[in-house]
């Protein structure tokens, strides 16, 4: 009877342990499992997401340019001075379309448009004249200068226009540097041009500019010729200009009075992507030499982009010079345009180099 009992023991014995084995083993099996999964989950949460390029969601109106930031703001007019006191300038490498018009005798001044760049410098600041609030009203932008012609304050108040005065905010949105005499050393910033217009109630945000037309770089539109540098005549050695082409940047070097006119505190080249020669009638008012430019009839024109050039017409669009051969409206490349009054004719005014 004691063997039976203890074969029954060792039976029993037997048993619990194989039953022991198998949770052991199945305890095991389920945590390697376990482990397994969350092996696979971290190689999945920690792999690299696909090197997808995300577009730019916005492009600016005036330079065609792509961006994420927000557009919708309101672009600013700025005059600039060209005389050899004021060069060379501030911030005008920034902007995204400049106007150059004769004032008077045969210096030029500059309508600079900002919208996409804020410049922390900009000048100097100097005053107005009709046609150039005329072309500014173009691009609904806020316009500011110091001083003006009795001409361009006539309509700047007639006409309602948006305008902050460098004069009446001379120290607060504006200021002075020591290094030029007056009135050739008046600056402001894209900064302070905000803060003056908020102050004058003006609408800054929410008031996007009207779009110019642009096409992709890759395009192509038949030239007239090619155009690796081109001088502007404005009868005056220290104001003729010229721009360059560099293939690199396919932009245009700007010189003036045969020297670059690089910005003055950063060094950075005036180099726009288009210049827009337009010729138009101009006509001496005075004997202070102010003059009346028809910037309204259109005429011939030059388009001269991406080292060519291409024969053209200009029109004034809704307030807006631009480009049209064959009755076709042409496209402008993404960057800045600059857009160069002339009287007497292109042929006169304008050469290549050969």
């Amino acid at each position: 009877m004691k063997v039976l009992y203890s074969c029954l023991a060792i039976i029993c014995i037997l048993i619990l342990t194989a039953c022991n084995n198998e949770e052991d083993s199945s305890e095991v099996a389920e945590t390697k499992d376990a482990e397994e999964e969350v092996e696979e989950t971290e190689k999945e949460t920690n792999s690299e997401p696909e090197n997808t390029e995300i577009e730019p969601s916005n492009t600016f109106p005036l330079t065609g340019e792509p961006t994420e930031e927000s557009t919708d703001h309101r672009a600013f007019g700025v005059m600039i001075e060209n005389s050899t006191s004021s060069r060379p300038h501030s911030g005008l490498y920034q902007a995204d379309v400049v106007y150059e018009l004769l004032t008077e005798g045969q210096i030029t001044r500059l309508l600079a448009i900002f919208h996409s760049d804020q410049p922390e410098v900009i000048g100097n600041v100097r005053s107005a004249r009709e046609y150039f609030v005329h072309l500014n009203t173009g691009y609904d932008a806020i316009y500011s200068s110091a001083g003006g012609s009795p001409g361009a304050f006539d309509l700047i108040k007639r006409e309602q226009v948006p305008y902050i005065s460098g004069l009446d905010y001379d120290g607060q949105y504006f200021m002075r540097t020591s290094d030029r005499s007056a009135p050739h050393n008046m600056y402001t910033t894209y900064e302070d041009l905000v803060d003056a217009a908020n102050d004058l109630g003006l609408t800054v945000e929410d008031r996007e500019p009207p779009e110019l037309p642009f096409f992709d770089e890759e395009d192509s539109v038949k030239a007239d010729g090619t155009a690796q540098g081109l001088d502007i005549s404005y009868n005056s050695s220290v104001n003729d200009v010229r721009f360059d082409y560099d293939k690199e940047t396919n932009s245009y070097v700007r010189s003036v009075g045969g020297n670059r006119v690089d910005d003055l505190e950063t060094g950075e080249p005036v180099a726009p992507k288009n210049v827009f020669i337009v010729a138009s009638a101009h006509q001496v008012l005075d004997n202070q030499g102010r003059r009346s430019i028809d910037i309204e009839s259109g005429g011939e024109a030059l388009l001269v982009q991406g080292g060519e050039f291409i024969e053209a017409e200009w029109r004034n669009v809704e307030g807006l010079i631009l480009p049209f051969k064959d009755d076709e409206a042409l496209s402008f490349l993404p960057g800045q345009t600059w857009i160069n009054f002339v009287d007497g004719g292109i042929e006169n005014r304008v050469s290549f180099d050969e």
